[in-house]
């Protein structure tokens, strides 16, 4: 279904090009947010070499458990329980054999002018200077309730920091774009991230066809692709 709704975007004008933005329907703001351009599907899949074990634990339905077992060196006592000596972690959950582990996840230009004429949420001022993409959908752990007067760690800061490292926009035949700056969200928003990516040294331009958003962090690996010649508004470029 996705190509052919692709193929009949081809062939008529979109309506953020021929529509004032203040007549835009809810509903078409939330085609802009959700299945746009700009608002792309990835899967998140883990890469497990032959024989390797992985360190995170998962429930049988794929996503991580809420006791997620961490064998990292340096975890502080009272953090995420570590795997106790001489046993080995939970293997990885295969509920459909011969398919990897995956999470569906939405790749969001927060940075265009479309998205934020469509309500997109606020991001801090430095957004000017940089590409910005929300990612929905991470396999990430919501953090646990503080008790009054505690402060709650968050389960994620090593994964966060991986993805950040492991996050880039590439071009053909040009040097990738890396990460510059993470952010999570907060409240129901915590297990989304911002990325950050410089605009500045060496701007995506329409010649560049295709922009990629590669992530790799841990044993996992995500990959969005942009074609350009779609993330026109009003004859430019928007990102």
């Amino acid at each position: 279904m996705w190509p052919a709704c692709l193929a009949l975007r081809a062939a008529r004008k979109e309506f953020w090009d021929s529509k004032d933005p203040a007549s835009w329907s809810n509903d078409e703001k939330q085609v802009l947010l959700g299945q746009s351009p700009w608002a792309r599907e990835g899967f998140v899949r883990m890469e497990v070499e032959e024989n390797r074990r992985t360190t995170p634990g998962y429930g049988n339905n794929g996503r991580p458990g809420v006791d997620l077992p961490d064998t990292r060196p340096g975890v502080p006592p009272g953090g995420v329980r570590s795997v106790p000596i001489g046993e080995a972690p939970p293997p990885v959950p295969n509920p459909d054999p011969g398919h990897p582990v995956q999470f569906r996840v939405l790749a969001r230009w927060e940075s265009a002018k479309p998205l934020r004429l469509a309500g997109v949420p606020e991001v801090p001022e430095l957004a000017g200077l940089f590409y910005v993409i929300r990612l929905r959908g991470l396999p990430l752990m919501p953090p646990p309730k503080a008790k009054p007067g505690e402060v709650a760690s968050n389960p994620n800061d090593s994964m966060l920091q991986a993805i950040k490292e492991g996050s880039r926009l590439e071009r053909k035949d040009k040097p990738g774009i890396p990460c510059a700056h993470l952010f999570t969200g907060s409240g129901d928003a915590a297990t989304e991230v911002l990325l950050f990516f410089s605009r500045v040294a060496d701007p995506i331009t329409v010649a560049d066809k295709l922009v990629t958003l590669e992530s790799r962090f841990a044993p996992f690996h995500l990959s969005v692709k942009f074609p350009l010649k779609e993330m026109m508004y009003k004859g430019e470029l928007a990102l």
